[in-house]
């Protein structure tokens, strides 16, 4: 479709005489791939220069900044060129695999880096070579751990009933282990063959009395972990409750003309065609008469005329249909003019001989031969059993529709429908609008599916790290809190759950959980190195070197 949308819109731009106002779901495809294409590389950029900003802040040296960089792209190219070579093409969901696999490259490479820097002094005095093995053996481990939990974790999706969301999960996933294999033999090895000086930055940043602001940080998470832990946890009680009401005001839209500002030329397009024509798109609502010809019958084309009638009226402005078009508009047409044009006679004729005989001197072409005129290929099925009802959906109620005015609609039709049409009929409702709804009720049912899946991996992956249930569930603690806090501003700021959007579950846990085992490995490490050390001292000691790497991955 795109080539021969882009076709057609090429040869509505070279009339530059004529206001031509093109519109459609085809059209909106086309906007959305320009835009996605346009934004990516341009957003592309931006996320790889504040990726070296913040790595440069970080560890403030030249093999800080480039090898974390060097890294990321690494990972962004491989998954990338896997999908070029696979034939797969970037969707509106897979567009966030690039800045995802930043994201992702960079976190394992600032962690291993953070800890050859801690390690700075034991890789001194032990010899490059036995000091970077001791030093990454730790840091290897934490890191194929965390990897192996967001690879699993974006995995869940990749079972997912929509196509782009489940490529986006095997992919992501793919990813991930690029990433893990590129920081843990990639970055040591550049470490091994680079120049290791007593004077670099560990010996510098020693002898500095001036704390950063990511000191300040992880001194402020210090004091109030140890000496107020109850205050932190009420606090976070009140931010949890308060992200309820917004989970409970959060809406799911998978309509794609509301990823448009509202100034933009396709929403403005849309307005036009829905007041000038009764909707850019709808419904197809298929009335089966149960009976091969039970079209051609005076009750059945009156039953779909009071339909259209019911669906037209006043009375349901909240149906937001514009116009509807259907087979009946031939009959009655005909029928007008067998009756010299009086107007009286645009209706359905009582006999159902007149009915045969009007289908029967209609002259059209049948270039298919299947048994219908060309013309009726829209109405109504070969075998002259199902209607369809052409239903335009526009803008009645003066809001923009989406899902949920489509669910609403769709319910309400099948309600009227289920109740009022005669025994032997039965009803089908299709068409685009119907597979938006279905979209929304996937991504719900995937979000769910998703975030079981990775609460599950993420527990089971801290169980076998420190053999401790208790361990395992605490761990879980932090990534639904973030969760839910996500999602509670989602829903309070009015952002939508779509298909964007929809993956948000599985970057929160599979990215969160990152933070979390290396908070659980470092302070493990930490108790080994000084079983006598109590408990405040251990967070602090945790803090004191995970934290800082935390806070750069996570920024």
């Amino acid at each position: 479709y795109d080539s021969i949308s882009r076709e057609i819109t090429k040869i509505v731009n070279s009339y530059h005489t004529l206001k031509i106002t093109s519109q459609g779901q085809p059209l909106i495809y086309i906007w959305i791939n320009d835009y996605l294409q346009k934004d990516l590389f341009r957003l592309l950029a931006l996320a790889m220069l504040v990726t070296l900003l913040v790595c440069y802040l970080n560890f403030g040296s030249i093999r800080g900044t480039i090898l974390p960089f060097m890294s990321l792209s690494m990972a962004t190219c491989w998954v990338l060129g896997l999908m070029g070579h696979l034939g797969y093409k970037l969707t509106t969901v897979g567009i966030s695999l690039p800045p995802l696999m930043i994201s992702v490259g960079s976190s394992y490479a600032i962690h291993v880096l953070n800890q050859y820097y801690t390690d700075f002094d034991l890789i001194t005095e032990k010899g490059k070579q036995s000091g970077l093995i001791q030093s990454m053996h730790h840091i290897g481990l934490t890191v194929f751990l965390a990897g192996l939990t967001t690879l699993v974790s974006f995995l869940t999706l990749g079972n997912h009933q929509l196509s782009g969301i489940r490529q986006w999960g095997i992919f992501s996933s793919l990813g991930v282990l690029f990433a893990i294999f590129i920081s843990i033999s990639f970055i040591p090895a550049a470490l091994a063959l680079m120049p290791h000086k007593k004077g670099s930055f560990a010996a510098k940043r020693e002898a500095s009395s001036r704390k950063t602001i990511t000191d300040k940080l992880i001194a402020l998470a210090i004091a109030g972990s140890t000496r107020h832990p109850k205050k932190i946890l009420t606090a976070i009680c009140i931010l949890i409750g308060i992200s309820f009401i917004g989970i409970f005001q959060l809406k799911v839209e998978t309509e794609f003309l509301q990823y448009f500002k509202e100034n933009d030329p396709i929403r403005k397009s849309e307005k036009i065609v829905g007041d000038k024509f009764g909707g850019r798109w709808g419904f197809n609502i298929l009335i089966d008469s149960g009976q091969p010809n039970g079209v051609k019958t005076s009750a059945y084309l009156n039953t779909l005329g009071r339909i259209r009638q019911w669906l037209e009226s006043d009375g349901n402005k909240d149906l937001n249909v514009g116009r509807t078009d259907a087979f009946t508009d031939y009959i009655r047409t005909m029928h007008m003019a067998m009756n010299n044009d009086d107007p009286a006679y645009f209706a359905i004729p009582e006999n159902n001989l007149d009915i045969n005989d009007y289908l029967e001197i209609y002259s059209d072409v049948d270039q298919n031969s299947d048994g219908r005129v060309d013309s009726y290929e829209a109405y109504v099925d070969p075998d002259f059993r199902t209607c369809n009802i052409l239903t335009r959906i526009t803008q009645k109620e003066g809001y923009l529709i989406g899902t949920g005015e489509l669910k609403h609609i769709s319910e309400k039709i099948s309600k009227y429908l289920s109740r009022t049409l005669p025994q032997n009929y039965s009803f089908h409702i299709t068409g685009h609008p119907s597979m938006v709804i279905k979209s929304a009720d996937y991504i719900a049912s995937g979000q769910i599916q998703s975030l079981w899946q990775s609460w599950i991996v993420v527990g089971l992956a801290i169980l076998l790290l420190v053999r401790s249930f208790r361990a395992g569930f605490l761990a879980l603690i932090p990534l639904s809190v973030a969760f839910i806090i996500n999602f509670g501003i989602m829903g309070l700021f009015g952002v939508k759950l779509d298909v964007a959007t929809s993956i948000i579950a599985a970057i929160t846990i599979g990215i969160g959980d990152d933070n979390t085992i290396h908070f659980i490995n470092t302070y493990i490490h930490h108790k080994r190195k000084n079983m006598n050390a109590g408990f405040d001292e251990l967070i602090a000691a945790t803090l004191s070197s995970a934290g800082k790497a935390i806070i750069y991955t996570s920024l």
